[in-house]
């Protein structure tokens, strides 16, 4: 092999170690571990009181118990007893991570931390998933998040919707699925926090795909105005007039730098030769 090709080759695979580093976070548990206090408030529906539902990854299939399954996307949300948790006002629920969340900038779009609710982008053309003009969401309440590094002590990190950006289980499925797909979301990766809804306006349900760029949604969070390097309680409250539901919470996790080394190391080794 000719010495410009041998360069070609190592300098491409140094690309791709770099573009697979930025991609591919590192390995842990993202999701909540444990709840610490559920206060239902006024106005929760009794039938999804039971708080150990945000725990763990956000639901991908719901409505099985209703005998009317189906994929979680943008247009159907998650609405299971069994997946969802109902917070009335004034109530709230405090949930601890094992893993810290760290407040760090080289997170994707430097958020840190992402919600998922039950809210459902408007379908202007059921059941194929074509956006109203201007587009609209259903179940989108206002939610105030707190944080806390020892659970004691809670800082607010402030007022949000309680999801801006409906959850997407798969990339392969319409709009309205009976089933879910085979290619995933990523739902630790969040969707740029600059889009707004009206960004949706009048899109095809494969253009809003192509917004969320392989995201599952959620509400994405900074926790840098805090000032905290890292929490590990997140707490959140419902201080409007109708209740919230909340799925799951999820950290972002830290991006991947060991592919980025090797390549580094490969390109080097080959200087050197």
């Amino acid at each position: 092999m000719s010495g410009k090709k041998r360069f070609r080759v190592l300098c491409s695979a140094m690309v791709v170690s770099v573009g697979a580093a930025h991609a591919v976070p590192t390995s842990g548990d993202p999701w909540a571990d444990e709840v610490v206090q559920y206060l239902p408030g006024v106005g929760a529906s009794p039938a999804y009181g039971n708080p150990a539902t945000v725990l763990g990854a956000p639901t991908r299939v719901t409505g099985e118990q209703f005998g009317f399954p189906g994929a979680v996307t943008m247009f159907n949300p998650a609405f299971g007893t069994n997946e969802i948790l109902s917070i009335g006002t004034g109530g709230s629920v405090a949930v601890r991570f094992d893993e810290p969340i760290t407040n760090d900038p080289a997170h994707l779009f430097g958020v840190d931390l992402i919600v998922f609710g039950n809210e459902g982008f408007l379908d202007d053309s059921f059941p194929d998933g074509q956006q109203t003009d201007p587009a609209g969401l259903f179940s989108n309440d206002l939610m105030d998040v707190e944080v806390s590094a020892d659970g004691t002590t809670w800082l607010p990190v402030g007022t949000f919707r309680e999801g801006l950006f409906p959850t997407q289980a798969y990339l392969d499925v319409p709009a309205q699925s009976s089933s879910g797909g085979s290619v995933k979301t990523t739902f630790t990766r969040p969707i740029d926090p600059s889009l707004t809804l009206s960004d949706f306006d009048g899109l095809s349900y494969a253009q809003s795909l192509a917004l969320y760029d392989g995201s599952g949604g959620g509400t994405p969070i900074d926790i840098a105005a805090t000032g905290l390097s890292s929490i590990s309680f997140v707490r959140i409250s419902n201080n409007g007039s109708s209740p919230i539901e909340l799925d799951s919470i999820a950290a972002v996790p830290e991006p991947a730098t060991g592919l980025v080394l090797v390549g580094l190391f490969v390109f080097a080794l080959w200087r050197k030769g």
